[in-house]
């Protein structure tokens, strides 16, 4: 099971607030009063109810009198997805849970969620707080060890508590040497009292025969008394039947009249009914005489002849006159529009300056379809884009031609800055002069190897030519050819003059040597000439290769603008043609065409609206000149367009007033007929009522009607005397009414009675006298009340014992089955958990500690990983928080599948160290796969402790509160 959702409707400082939660651990972050207690409660108070308005713990009821309570969201794995809501209602609220299947439940239901477990069992295991760990420093070590003890074992917690209070009671009620507890103190007290009461009972032994005697006495007095009483029951009986006798006489004479009169049954109201019928029977038969007469006057008049045929034809034509009318409008106005519309159209026509008739007739028929219009729009697109490649190309002539002047301007200004015929014959005799100093270096370098010198002179010179060669055909360039032959001769010519003899290289050394300071001296400004040669003709190269290219580019632009020139021609000729088509000669602009299509379009239209006209005017005449013929005929005059609606109201008028004399008539008669059989009815009703009159009363005539009245009445008369006769009877007792005694007998039988009664009084008299003797003797002992204040003391005292003794002995069942049940707890659950407490024991202690061991005397060790044992009070104070946590958790485990709650924890580990912290956090960790973790803390570093947890802030929750609230 686990939460996934809080909805706080009003609890404590949160009002309508909604917290999603996630499996796992979910830290609520806030600082203190943020209201992070007030949540932990609230989950604890949705699940197991409000507390009492008079208990200790708090009922966090909303200041701002908001709806009390909440839900609670869960998923669990019997129950699926449920919520849990409780509210303000009875003490501990109102709850409804709904579960996934649309089903509802309450408390019943909500018990099965939560097995079955109520507060105390659920905070015992599975939440705790920085409270509880810290009050372990302040309590024994036997204490202590059952706190633990109580970790670790569910219910024992309760159990020991409940143990020590029964305890403390059982010493207060008994003790076996003892003085002052109560049933010691009353068993010494009953003791005295029953010494007191065996003397006075020695004093009371001469009292009892004369009470036995006092006691036959008021037996006796009893009987007599008994017996009077039947007595004087009997007398008064017959006193009331001597008084009731004359009314008696009287009941039995009505009797005897009733008997004689035979008429029993009547009408009610009979004659008054009578005497109404008969008078509206005369009534009704006076009108009758009246309406057939008025109906035969109607019925004469109505003789005369009336064409109804022609007066609903004259009423139907009047009653659609408004119709007549609508159809006059309807020609003029339709006239009104074939004549605007004719204007119209002569004044389209001479916009587009179509006069004549066949040309405007052309137009009407022209297709002026979107496909038309769309073939003309690309006819249009086609010339425009042709006249713009026209236009781009004409621009592309000019731009090449502009820019094959510039080129040629360049080269002008370049051949002015050519190098003179003195610097190019320097640079081509420089070369010569190049390899003279060089052969000079290598004459004195080399010495005596002129063959070798020379046949490696003649290779260069060689490979000169031909590197020369290629790098003028390469850049079209003579001159740099030239040269490279005048280096190669010079070369050969070089090599041929090394064969000299020995003797002649020493002659010339000094001319070599001058030949190379000649050459050295100039080399610099050479070098300068050199490139600048060499520019030149680089330059005049790209000018020359750029030319070129613009030359041939300008040929191709001059093709494209001859070719656009012939597509705008045959554009403008197509064009052409398909204005014919509109009757238009000339060339149009293409912004006109849209306005051109429209012209036409509405042109068209107008001449279609024209036709359609024409179409109903000519109906209209049809319906007008069959309507005139109508009435016509119906009036039996000639009618006009212009005089036919007069016409007809006239003589339907005149008709109309006919008519109307005949509906009325008609109708009188109706009545007339209505009211005679109306009134027939009426008569025919009146003589079944007195038929059934005369029948009811068992009469052929009105006379017997009126006699067997009286008869009746008669008999009426007679039944109320006895009715009342027999009322004054009842009011007496039965008895007394239903003697069968005669006045004589009565009378006897009561002075019997009389004698009967004043035996009884003396006898009465002479019992009371014995008693009254008998009463004055035991007065003396009876003012003495000591004895039966004694007793009822010592009653009072056994009592008292009594009472005392059945709860001590029910607390000492109780106590003796908690002992019991603590030791099965021990034998049974206790070593499983003490076994994962052991693990979480260690893992939290770093494996500083090996085990967690209860010895022969029920106090918990702590088992050193050097083997030395620790009770826990010899522990530090962390070291028993982690004990006490270690069990917690163990146990949670052991219930993870009958009670597979979260655990709430509220700070607990705040004294911790950082090591026992991050021991903590990772058990914590560890144990999320198990349990939800709800972890609710004021310290900010406690946040980024688990990597994975969902963190609230609870502070935040105001302003998403006020959103909410939105």
């Amino acid at each position: 099971m686990y939460i996934h959702k809080l909805v706080i409707f009003g609890f404590g400082q949160h009002e309508n607030v909604t917290v999603n939660l996630k499996n796992g651990i979910n830290v609520f972050y806030g600082l203190n009063e943020a209201g992070k207690t007030t949540i932990q409660q609230f989950i604890l108070h949705i699940l197991f109810g409000f507390p009492q308005k008079n208990a200790q713990q708090l009922r966090y009821e909303p200041k701002a009198g908001s709806k009390y309570g909440g839900q609670v969201h869960i998923i669990d794995d019997e129950f699926g997805n449920c919520v849990i809501e409780r509210v303000k209602g009875k003490a501990i609220g109102d709850v409804t849970v709904y579960f996934e299947d649309g089903t509802r439940g309450h408390e019943e239901e909500l018990a099965k969620i939560v097995h079955g477990y109520n507060r105390e069992s659920f905070e015992a295991i599975f939440s705790f707080s920085v409270h509880q760990l810290q009050q372990l420093e302040n309590i024994s070590e036997d204490e202590l060890s059952k706190v633990l003890l109580a970790s670790g074992t569910t219910g024992v917690d309760q159990l020991t508590k409940l143990e020590k209070e029964l305890e403390k009671k059982i010493g207060e009620l008994f003790k076996k040497l003892g003085k002052n507890p109560t049933i010691n103190r009353q068993i010494e007290e009953l003791r005295e009292s029953d010494q007191i009461l065996k003397e006075e009972r020695k004093k009371l032994e001469e009292y009892e025969p004369t009470i036995l005697r006092l006691q036959q006495i008021t037996a006796e007095l009893d009987d007599i008394k008994s017996a009077e009483s039947m007595q004087l029951q009997e007398q008064q009986r017959l006193h009331i039947f001597r008084q009731l006798y004359p009314l008696l006489q009287k009941k039995e004479q009505i009797e005897q009249g009733l008997k004689s009169i035979l008429q029993r049954g009547f009408p009610t109201n009979g004659v008054h009914r009578y005497e109404l019928y008969k008078d509206k029977k005369l009534e009704v038969q006076a009108i009758l005489n009246q309406v057939h007469q008025e109906k035969e006057v109607l019925q004469k008049q109505l003789q005369a002849d009336f064409n109804d045929e022609r007066y609903q034809r004259l009423k139907n034509l009047n009653d659609q006159d408004s119709e007549w009318r609508e159809w006059l409008s309807k020609v003029k106005s339709i006239e009104n529009d074939i004549e605007i519309l004719q204007q119209e159209k002569m004044a389209q026509y001479r916009l587009l300056g179509i006069t004549d008739y066949e040309q405007q007739q052309a137009l009407e028929q022209t297709e002026v379809s979107l496909e038309q219009e769309d073939y003309f729009r690309q006819l249009v697109k086609q010339m425009e884009e042709n006249e713009e490649q026209y236009r781009f190309s004409q621009r592309t002539v000019d731009q090449l031609q502009q820019e094959l002047v510039a080129v040629e301007q360049k080269l002008d200004n370049l051949f002015e800055q050519q190098p003179s015929d003195y610097e190019i014959e320097r640079a081509a005799n420089w070369s010569a002069k190049i390899q003279r100093a060089a052969e000079a270096k290598a004459t004195l370098n080399q010495g005596l190897k002129p063959a070798k010198s020379a046949k490696s002179v003649k290779l260069f010179s060689i490979a000169i030519v031909v590197l020369a060669i290629l790098i003028g055909i390469s850049q079209s360039n003579w001159l740099v050819i030239a040269i490279g032959i005048i280096i190669a001769v010079a070369l050969w010519f070089i090599l041929d003059n090394s064969t000299v003899p020995k003797e002649e290289n020493l002659v010339d050394k000094e001319a070599h040597i001058r030949e190379i300071h000649d050459f050295e001296s100039q080399q610099s400004d050479m070098e300068q000439l050199l490139t600048k040669i060499r520019q030149f003709e680089d330059r005049i190269t790209l000018l020359q290769e750029q030319y070129d290219d613009k030359q041939g580019q300008l040929k191709e632009a001059k093709k494209a603008v001859s070719k656009f020139n012939i597509f705008i021609e045959q554009s403008e000729e197509q064009l052409q043609l398909f204005l014919k088509r509109f009757q238009i000669s000339g060339s149009l602009q293409p912004e006109l065409l849209t306005e051109l299509f429209r012209q036409v379009r509405e042109l068209q239209q107008k001449s279609t609206s024209i036709m359609m006209k024409e179409y109903q005017l000519e109906s209209l005449s049809a319906q007008l000149d069959g309507r005139t013929k109508d009435a016509t005929e119906a009036c039996e005059m000639i009618c006009t367009k212009e005089n036919l609606s007069s016409t007809i109201q006239a003589v339907f008028f005149k008709m109309t007033e006919q008519q109307q004399f005949v509906v009325t008539a008609k109708e009188k008669l109706q009545q007339l007929e209505s009211i005679i059989e109306e009134k027939t009815n009426l008569h025919k009703s009146y003589t079944a009522e007195i038929l059934s009159l005369f029948e009811e009363a068992d009469v052929e005539t009105a006379e017997g009607f009126y006699k067997a009245a009286e008869q009746f009445q008669l008999y009426k008369d007679n039944c109320l005397s006895l009715k009342q006769v027999e009322e004054q009877l009842a009011m007496f007792d039965e008895s007394a009414v239903n003697i069968q005694l005669n006045d004589t007998e009565s009378q006897n039988l009561l002075e019997h009675i009389s004698a009967t009664l004043l035996s009884l009084k003396e006898k009465k008299d002479n019992l009371l006298g014995e008693q009254a003797d008998l009463q004055a003797k035991t007065t003396g002992l009876l003012k003495d009340e000591k004895y039966g204040i004694q007793i009822q003391r010592f009653e009072e005292q056994k009592a008292a014992l009594a009472e005392q003794a059945r709860e001590w002995a029910i607390n000492q069942a109780i106590s003796t089955a908690i002992q019991e049940t603590m030791r099965n707890l021990k034998e049974k659950r206790l070593p499983a958990v003490l076994r994962d407490a052991e693990r979480y024991f260690k893992q939290l202690t770093g494996g500083r500690y090996e085990a967690l061991e209860i010895n022969s005397e029920s106090i918990f060790e702590a088992v050193a990983e050097d083997g030395m044992r620790y009770t826990i009070a010899e522990l530090s104070q962390g070291t028993k928080e982690q004990a006490y946590v270690a069990l917690r958790f163990a146990l949670a485990d052991s219930l993870q599948q009958s009670a597979p709650f979260p655990i709430i924890m509220d700070d607990p580990f705040v004294h911790f160290d950082r090591l026992r912290i991050g021991n903590m956090v990772q058990l914590v960790d560890s144990i999320q796969t198990k349990h939800q973790v709800l972890y609710f803390t004021c310290h900010e570093n406690m946040i980024d402790q688990w990597s994975k947890s969902f963190v609230i802030h609870v502070s935040n929750l105001k302003s998403e509160r006020r959103l909410t609230s939105i």
